[in-house]
Parts: structure tokens; sequence; C-alpha cells
């Protein structure tokens, strides 16, 4: 008697086990208002120093951007004809970051170009709407002196 109550119970417990095991965790949502984690760029306005405008979004500009808590790491991907339109990353910078009270300020320790030691990248950032909005500077590397003005949005990507 005994042993028809332990085998089903121990099936029962076995049972359970393996659908908790495999049960997938839940994840909880990423904060809306924390700049930490990936980044994909959904629309730029980039204001050169001669006054010339370009704008860009996500159809024609494949730009990522990935913040830890103390670095960042920025890829630019291009969609090349001769690989079958595929994205290929073309160029890619990171290092250190700070951020206090909105203002940024990106401490570029590697890329894959020529004259990142001498970039000065300062914006201000904000998060709308769980967006990360960046207004800034650029300048250094080859601009003369002349600071380029960028407009960044993006979407959480993580």
């Amino acid at each position: 008697m005994k042993l028809n109550l332990l085998l089903p119970t121990m099936v029962g417990i076995l049972i359970s086990t393996t659908i908790f095991a495999q049960s997938k965790k839940k994840t909880s949502q990423p904060s809306t208002t924390s700049p930490i984690g990936s980044w994909k760029l959904i629309s730029q306005k980039v204001t050169y120093p001669d006054g010339q405008v370009s704008m860009g979004d996500s159809s024609n500009i494949f730009q990522h951007k990935i913040l830890t808590p103390t670095t960042f790491v920025v890829t630019i991907e291009k969609k090349i004809p001769n690989y079958d339109n595929k994205k290929l990353a073309v160029s890619v910078a990171g290092g250190h970051y700070t951020l206090v009270n909105g203002d940024y300020e990106e401490l570029t320790e590697y890329a894959s170009f020529k004259g990142f030691e001498t970039m000065k990248v300062n914006y201000k950032l904000t998060m709308e709407d769980g967006k990360l909005h960046t207004v800034g500077t650029l300048s250094g590397s080859g601009l003369d002196g002349k600071p380029t003005i960028y407009d960044e949005v993006y979407v959480r990507e993580d």
C-alpha cells in the first residue's frame, strides 16, 4: 500500500521539478529613465561647421551605442553591395564616459579610425519617453577645431 502511494508521489515531484526548472524566468523591464543598455539610432541631424545639415534615420544609418555604468561602445554598420547587402561594421569606438546632471562626455580610448585621440565628444543626454536623446558637439579629429553638432535619438535594443 505504501509503495502504491510512494511511486505516484515521487513521479509527481519529479514532473513538478522538471517543469519548474524549464520554465522561463521573468525578466524585469528595462528602465525608462536609465541610459544603461544597448541602443539603436533612429534619427540623426548633423550640423557641420560650414552650416551644411545632414539628416539620417535607421533606414540609412546603422549605428548602435552600448552603455555600461562607466564605459561606452559605438558601432556603425554599412550595407555592402558586394556582400549581398549584408551589414558590416565599418567603424567602432569605445572607452569611458562621464555623466553628471545630464552632461555626457566620451573619453575615447580606442577606435577604428585615426585621430580619435584628439576627439572631444560633449553632449546633453536626456531620456524622453524611454528614448535616449543626445545633443552636443564633436570636435577635434581633423575638424580644424570647429565643432560639428549632433542631435541623435536612440531606442533601446535590450
